[in-house]
């Protein structure tokens, strides 16, 4: 109700005018909060009563911006406005932790994704890409739908979870309970995957102190508001996408020739073959008579094989409408995706529904419910035997996938694994295999809130969550190389199969108290409790060794090899917090948070925690003295300082637990943990200074913010001595330090009534510091991958920590000279000879190479990481591009040491051609020595990259005709990366936790793809 007094003598008049073509606009609304609202005539001009000088008045229409014009002290006013596709720093709607807030009034540090119908993202990880400044969010590998590896502002947790915590219309979402239970090497499940980015209204990143969650954000928080009616009518929007998934580029490896040569030379040298009996080998016999002379004399480009084009779908149906009671809006999806590998594939499909009712005049009834469907379709990933990529890369080119018949006729039958070096036929893998993963999601809330009076309300939103996966495998005998279970069983005709789930249930309840104080002085006092409890279980069983090909399910198997495990995870959580803010004449904020939280997973000695948050902003440009600038519409200084919490410590590392585990034939118990009572949330202390400048009419937007973080406590393994039959007890020990700071910058460069140009994009640097550990520092040898982390007192995070080199020995003479050598397995030392690598003696104390003399070297933190823009807008044309770049980072490229290794008789990459010889000595390439006992293939320098790039990440064209309100797109997805990098992709996070970053471990990369879509909207 408007509360203007009739007897004010306060008026303020003014003109509105469209910012581009600078002509009036009538019907603009013009108020003041509660206390007066008016709209602008056909010349755009108002007279409107105020209560004071210093108010601000905001200016709103649905086709245009919402924005704010501060008085101070004049009487008339001249306001610019742009079209409702501006992107504006008056925003009026950003999504906070309790409410809605406009921009203006915001004191913390934050970044906003507004969402679109027409994005051509088919995830809310693609959507996040490069697009927060802050937010390095990394694809964790170019399987459609897996999702990406999010670290804001660094990291604060070596051992804990790294990753925000998200928040869907108000309720948590757990992601980072699935990663326990993975069959299929190299995939995990992504809850936000299951939501479709067209429901997405707009995603709001909070970097620093949100205390209001108290132990679960010390990593930030994400908040999603998924799409709601904005008015009574019905509306229709209807969506079509298609297009073309481009295979990636491949890594060049020899051909046939070339690694006959190779092959021969390993085998010569490999000591297990004499001369003559390696010629007489079938690979080598090249007489046409001979029987087998096809199978053998083939060109095959094993990537071709496995990588294809193919096609991605997406449909989309959203109807929104109502009537003076209730709102609502249901949404239907389905997407399908190939992706590059041949018979992958993604299927999704969602369905939402929201809904706001009135019951009564003062009791109100929000509906959230969302399903979703996921099935894929994908095959092992990384250095597996049974990832089709990397068989691709290690199979002899000479072999074919199918067997040819004594006329030399390729037949549809698949050759087995060959008889050089066991290796499996990659072919057979893409098309025999069964990789299955099914994702059910069952998401949804109440909300009921009442209106006690004008000022006092109640909340309360109770939801559930629900997700259910399953995996199967299935690896036939034909075509595929043995594999062994845990206990060492060899396996052949493999079935797996795995299940798991999570019931959440969630309440959050709230007292809200709103009031204005002489239309001067805003108050917003909040008083809650919050309740998560969830029920998590996982199985899986293994068999193997089926009569037949045929019998894929597990009780085909020989029981002896019968493997089933399975673990429970419950865990639950209470908060009490407390909430102020306030505002004084719209230019002086200030807020505070509190919150206590309550956890099963602390330790009983520590199990409450309190966490405060104070920030405040000054709106400078709302001062008096700054009403005469004609430069300066927007000058806000932010400040804020805050405790958060990491409740990622484990489920049960506060108990004492027995285990099942087997001994020969028989079964017992063994202790699965040492108790300590005094686990407790890692605690995170933030500082933020932030200051936000909007220049020329808000042709200029500039934001800047320097973070402090310090992290106590972190979860660390102490070690202890293993008669207690442990490697030791978690314990909360060490500190780290995160400082960095944040800079974006928006701006129309052209504006016109047919023509507009929009850049901007965003920088940011972190930088962290360990500052203490238990025993000062941590060696992680990462199996499989041939790689060791140096976590140490004062060095950032998970360096590279292996062998220096320079360059290789070209000859006998200098291999003497520096008299260095290496042990043998028997435990004598040998020398370095001509062709070896040249290791760097770090230690020189002695002439040996050995783990004495590892260095670090390599850091895989980037100095910087950002994204910029462009968007061109003429009349019905607009052409938007958006770039993405990482500099400064190493990557460990662990394909590439398979794949250059040269210690056994996989095919290598074309750089190994170049491998030393004695007619080839001036090489930077070592010699091939099968075995490699020397060591020439050690984690060392030799593997570590640059992995800088700068990636056009999307480029869209869009027409919009006046026809049905319908759009026309034409996108493109990553089809262009500049970068020195070797491997398939330099964008790379393999795991989440934050000392396993920058490792290439040979995923599936990220590819092209061209896409036509159209909108018709009714």
């Amino acid at each position: 109700m408007l509360q203007a007094q009739e007897n004010t003598r306060l008026t303020v008049s003014g003109t509105v005018l469209s910012a581009s073509s600078k002509k009036p606009l009538q019907g603009i609304n013009v108020r003041i909060g509660k206390f007066a609202s008016v709209l602008t005539n056909e010349s755009g001009e108002f007279t409107i009563k105020v209560p004071d000088t210093r108010a601000t008045l905001i200016v709103s229409n649905p086709d245009y911006q919402t924005k704010e014009v501060p008085l101070k002290d004049r009487t008339t006013v001249e306001v610019l406005i742009y079209g409702n596709d501006f992107n504006s720093y008056y925003n009026q709607d950003v999504d906070m932790l309790l409410n809605k807030q406009s921009n203006s009034s915001v004191v913390n540090a934050i970044s906003v994704k507004k969402g679109n119908i027409a994005t051509p993202r088919q995830t809310v990880a693609n959507m996040l890409n490069g697009e927060a400044s802050g937010l390095r969010t990394i694809m964790r590998s170019g399987v459609p739908g897996i999702g990406a590896n999010m670290f804001l502002r660094g990291y604060n947790t070596i051992n804990g979870s790294t990753q925000p915590l998200i928040i869907v219309d108000g309720m948590m979402l757990e992601t980072n309970t699935f990663t326990n239970n993975n069959l299929i090497g190299g995939y995990s499940y992504d809850p936000l995957s299951d939501i479709n980015p067209k429901d997405i209204a707009s995603i709001t990143v909070i970097k620093d102190a949100a205390s209001i969650y108290g132990s679960r954000a010390a990593n930030g928080v994400i908040l999603i508001e998924t799409n709601k009616a904005e008015s009574i009518s019905t509306k229709i929007d209807f969506y079509v996408q298609g297009g073309l998934n481009v295979a990636p580029q491949n890594i060049p490896m020899m051909d046939s020739g070339q690694y006959k040569t190779f092959l021969s030379n390993q085998l010569n040298n490999s000591g297990l073959y004499t001369n003559e009996e390696i010629s007489r080998m079938p690979f080598f016999n090249e007489n046409p008579a001979f029987s087998d002379y096809q199978k053998y004399h083939n060109e095959t480009n094993w990537q071709d094989e496995i990588f294809s084009n193919d096609y991605v779908n997406d449909y989309y149906l959203k109807v929104t409408g109502g009537d003076e009671i209730s709102k609502y809006g249901i949404s239907v999806g389905y997407s399908t995706n190939r992706g590059v590998v041949k018979n992958s594939n993604f299927n999704r499909f969602t369905t939402r529904f929201n809904a706001e009712t009135s019951v009564t005049e003062k009791l109100f009834l929000n509906t959230n419910l969302s399903v979703s469907y996921t099935n894929r379709n994908v095959f092992d990933d990384g250095l597996l035997s049974t990832s089709p990529i990397f068989s691709a890369l290690q199979k002899s080119p000479f072999l074919s996938p199918f067997v040819p018949n004594a006329d030399g006729v390729v037949t549809g039958i698949y050759e087995d694994i060959d008889d050089i070096g066991a290796f499996s036929n990659p072919l057979a893998i893409t098309d025999n295999t069964t990789f299955v993963a099914k994702d059910y999601n069952l998401y949804g809330h109440l909300k009921l809130t009442y209106k006690l009076s004008d000022k006092l309300a109640i909340s309360s939103l109770v939801g559930v969550y629900y997700i259910k996966n399953r995996q199967n495998v299935f690896l036939p005998d034909l075509g595929l190389s043995t594999e062994f279970n845990e206990y060492g069983d060899e396996l052949v005709r493999t079935s797996k199969v795995s299940a798991e789930s999570l019931f959440a249930v969630y309440n959050d309840t709230r007292l809200n108290y709103k009031f204005n104080y002489r239309n001067k002085h805003d108050f917003s006092l909040n008083l809650g409790f919050r309740y998560n409890q969830n029920n998590y279980d996982n199985s899986y069983s293994i068999s193997g060794n089926s009569g037949d090909d045929q019998f894929t399910s597990l009780d085909g198997g020989d029981p002896l090899t019968f493997v089933t495990s399975g673990s429970i995870g419950n865990w639950k959580y209470a908060s009490v917090y407390a909430n102020a803010d306030y505002a004084f004449l719209n230019k002086y904020f200030v807020s505070y948070n509190i919150a206590g939280d309550a956890s099963s997973r602390f330790g009983d000695d520590k199990s409450v925690g309190i966490f405060p948050a104070l920030g405040a902003g000054w709106l400078v440009s709302s001062e008096k003295f700054m009403a005469d600038s004609k430069l300066i519409d927007q000058l806000k200084l932010r400040a804020s300082y805050g405790l958060t919490g990491n409740d990622g410590v484990g489920n049960y590392n506060a108990e004492s637990y027995f285990v099942p585990n087997r001994f020969l034939e028989g079964g017992g118990l063994v202790n699965g943990n040492i108790a300590n009572s005094s686990i407790r949330w890692e605690e995170t202390a933030k500082a933020n200074l932030g200051i936000d400048l909007g220049l020329f009419n808000e042709r200029l937007a500039v934001s800047f913010d320097y973070f402090n973080n310090k992290t106590s406590g972190l979860l660390n393994l102490n070690e202890i001595s293993p008669i207690y039959g442990s490697n030791g007890f978690l314990n909360n020990d060490g500190e780290l330090k995160n400082t960095g700071f944040e800079f974006s910058v928006n701006a129309r460069v052209f504006n016109t009534s047919s023509f507009s140009w929009d850049i901007g994009g965003n920088i940011s640097k972190y930088k962290n510091e360990i500052i203490s550990l238990p025993g000062q520092q941590q060696l992680n040898t990462i199996d499989g991958v041939n790689a060791t982390i140096l976590n140490q007192e004062g060095s950032a995070l998970g360096l590279f920590y292996g062998y220096k080199t320079n360059g290789i020995y070209n000859n006998a003479t200098e291999a003497s000279a520096d008299g260095l050598s290496w042990t043998d397995y028997q435990g004598f030392l040998q020398p370095f000879e001509a062709g070896d690598v040249r290791f760097v003696n770090a230690n020189a104390s002695d002439n040996v190479i050995n783990e004495d003399d590892r260095v670090v070297i390599g850091d895989p933190n980037p100095d910087f990481t950002g994204m910029f823009y462009n968007t061109f807008t003429y009349k019905k044309l607009s052409l938007s591009a958006v770039f993405t770049f990482s500099q400064g980072n190493d990557i460990y490229n662990a394909l590439r040491w398979n794949n250059e290794s040269m210690s056994g008789l996989a095919n290598q990459s074309l750089a190994t051609v170049n491998r030393w010889t004695v007619e080839n000595q001036n090489t930077s390439v070592p010699r091939a020595v099968y075995g490699d006992a020397m060591g020439n293939s050690r984690f060392s320098d030799r593997w570590i990259e640059d992995g800088s790039y700068i990636r056009l990440k999307t480029i869209t064209l869009s027409y919009t005709p006046d026809v049905f309100n319908t759009t026309f797109y034409i996108t493109a997805n990553n089809i262009l990366t500049i970068t020195d990098y070797l491997g398939y992709d330099p964008e790379v996070s393999s795991s989440q936790l934050s000392y396993l970053q920058g490792i290439d471990a040979g995923f599936t990369p990220q590819y092209s793809s061209v896409l036509i879509g159209v909108r018709v909207g009714l």
